[in-house]
């Protein structure tokens, strides 16, 4: 090990995020010194109580040594491959959107804009029901990608649903031989505002080459002068946030978003009971406030809801933490802390969150509460897609692009003119294409056992 390379990191939280952090820095630092400082992260931080995830939990779970098997047995996590969304953007409009591709491509000409002139033409089905994830998730079924490329069920992707106490506990147990200290209590900084020590509740001194802030919307971490906190509110609705759970005894692949003229709420069914996240106004929760921060500040490297608090639509808030954590771990400086790779954490982490608050914005356009333009890169977004039907191309995207597509088209909108790149595929060959992709699908879904029926077998072993 270098001399100059880090040789101590305390995590300050042990939420779900903390936690993470902790399993990641110590199974990939083995010669590195990782401690815990508990903290706890508050009840608005959203990262800690939702159940749904991206399909990055795959990347990350594979990072520090989680077998999705394990999960689903033990009770743990179930499949999720995308939402339901009703009465979104409007009354009585109802849509799917599936994780990973829909259709398929002709040569280099993308699936959408093939259906998008087969859909003016009324020869199309809605987008959702082109795509293996949405097309299960709706029937109530899940089965693991094909690996034969000329399945209809290839292609798609699929996240996790957590049950967060439970996972929290694994994450728990999985960091036992790391140090725990006393609570937190408070900082000691030095003059150019660098934190010198955490000091905890037994009056012990934590002193690291550098800390971790998990604490949740709360970042104990952060300097009273510094991080100035970027507000999202303009284009994130929703003042207070509520939580509760509800029995239920179904467990489905799909999540449900509901718009009501209160706000809106997400549903998440697991182990027995659905959680539910509900957003607004008056929603007798606590206050909640999007946005973020600068999240490396020196020696202090801020993750999760204490870099970057957004919305619980979809999975978000835990792919954003989890991420960040990676990419602290690929950037990671020497023990001078050099700012050229906090520079570029900040750079990259930054472009990662723009494009997902932007991706979270997009469905809260005609919900009414847009009370500012919407910010540049959205803009720009919305400018091209309804013009050509393309999409610009950002750092920090990944599978979001068919994201984005989906959630694009399942919102209502779509471009004002045919691309002419599809011009060249003859429209009643691409119609008679996608018809039987369309039956292939269903006779491949309807082969599906239900979900509760997989899941119990799964958990069987």
């Amino acid at each position: 090990m270098s001399l100059r390379a880090i040789r101590s990191v305390c995590v300050v939280g042990n939420g779900i995020v903390g936690l993470s952090a902790a399993a990641a820095f110590a199974r990939a630092l083995p010669h590195v010194a990782v401690t815990i400082v508990p903290a706890d992260p508050g009840p608005a931080a959203v990262a800690e109580i939702q159940c749904a995830t991206w399909p990055s939990i795959h990347r990350f779970h594979a990072a520090i040594g989680l077998d999705e098997r394990k999960l689903i047995r033990a009770g743990i996590a179930t499949h999720l491959l995308g939402a339901r969304f009703t009465n979104w953007p409007q009354e009585r409009q109802h849509w799917v959107h599936g994780f990973g591709e829909h259709g398929l491509k002709a040569g280099d000409i993308p699936f959408h804009t093939l259906w998008h002139r087969a859909f003016q033409a009324e020869e199309a089905e809605p987008y959702w029901r082109y795509g293996a994830a949405a097309l299960l998730g709706a029937a109530g079924k899940f089965v693991h990608p094909s690996p034969d490329p000329a399945s209809p069920l290839g292609g798609f992707l699929y996240a996790l649903r957590i049950d967060p106490p439970r996972y929290r506990a694994h994450l728990d147990a999985l960091t036992a031989p790391l140090p725990r200290h006393a609570p937190f209590a408070s900082v000691e900084r030095g003059e150019d505002g660098s934190i010198t020590a955490v000091q905890t509740a037994d009056d012990s001194r934590v002193i690291v080459d550098l800390y971790l802030d998990c604490s949740g919307p709360q970042a104990v971490l952060r300097s009273p002068g510094g991080n100035a906190f970027e507000s999202w509110e303009q284009w994130l609705p929703g003042r207070t946030m509520a939580v509760r759970d509800v029995p239920d005894d179904v467990v489905r692949p799909l999540d449900h978003a509901e718009r009501s003229d209160s706000g809106w709420r997400w549903q998440s069914p697991h182990a027995g009971r659905t959680r539910v996240i509900e957003l607004g106004d008056d929603t007798g929760g606590v206050p909640v406030r999007f946005g973020r921060t600068t999240p490396w500040t020196g020696n202090v490297l801020a993750i999760g809801d204490a870099a970057t608090a957004i919305d619980p639509l979809f999975g978000t808030a835990l792919h954003l933490a989890q991420g960040a954590i990676l990419l602290a771990l690929d950037l990671l400086p020497g023990r001078g802390l050099g700012q050229v790779e906090i520079a570029e954490y900040n750079r990259r982490s930054g472009a990662v969150s723009t494009r997902m608050r932007d991706f979270h914005a997009l469905h809260h356009l005609d919900v009414g509460h847009m009370t500012a333009p919407f910010p540049e890169s959205l803009a720009r977004t919305l400018e091209q897609f309804k013009r050509r039907g393309r999409l610009p191309p950002f750092e920090g995207e990944a599978f979001e692009v068919d994201a984005w597509l989906a959630s694009l088209i399942g919102l209502g909108l779509t471009p004002a003119a045919i691309d002419p790149l599809s011009a060249s595929v003859d429209p009643a060959r691409a119609a008679h294409a996608m018809d039987a992709l369309a039956v292939r699908l269903a006779q491949a879904t309807e082969r599906v056992p239900p979900y509760p029926q997989l899941l119990a077998r799964l958990r069987a072993g």
